[in-house]
């Protein structure tokens, strides 16, 4: 009678004890580490083929004049700007979201750059604010994600004493828009 290859193991595993546990368990570890190479190198070699297309497919575009290509991204970035309308906007945006946030804000300081492109202008916002740390980053955090065109430039914090919860600011904002021509 033959018996069924599940027994004649657990046979020879109970005859011949640990070593034989060891040495089953190290053959079953390697078929698992084997078979999860070969999946590795399935998916590596699936990458390469995707590589090796999009370098084919580069490698037969156009090649494109640099100037072209730089002066297309430069209008298609200031397509993306507000304009002037935008500044009042923003600054109400800080001011309604400062407040939401529980933060106060002392008088600002406001002012209009040029920053030597045709069109592109530059409001510089510095705004004294004071309020706890978290309430602070939080309006930070819904100032820069309402805007995208908003940038904060300069931050500094400071405390009267280490165990003080109110944290005074100073915050430089930049808003980016285009004036039209």
């Amino acid at each position: 009678m033959k018996l069924p290859w599940s027994l004649r193991v657990r046979f020879a595993l109970r005859q011949h004890g640990w070593p034989a546990w060891l040495g089953f368990f190290l053959l079953c570890a390697s078929g698992l580490l084997f078979g999860m190479a070969d999946a590795e190198r399935q998916a590596t070699d699936g990458l390469q083929a995707q590589l090796r297309a999009q370098r084919e497919r580069l490698l037969r575009a156009p090649a494109q004049d640099p100037a072209v290509n730089a002066s297309a991204a430069l209008a298609e970035f200031q397509r993306a700007l507000p304009g002037t309308d935008a500044t009042v906007q923003v600054v109400d945006l800080l001011h309604s979201s400062a407040a939401r946030h529980g933060v106060t804000l002392a008088s600002g300081e406001y002012r209009l750059l040029s920053d030597g492109q045709q069109g592109l202008r530059r409001y510089q916002i510095t705004l004294p604010a004071a309020g706890n740390y978290p309430a602070l980053r939080a309006w930070l955090a819904d100032a820069l994600n309402a805007q995208p065109a908003l940038a904060l430039d300069e931050l500094t914090l400071a405390r009267e004493a280490a165990e003080s919860p109110l944290v005074e600011a100073r915050v430089r904002w930049s808003l980016y828009f285009v004036v039209p021509q």
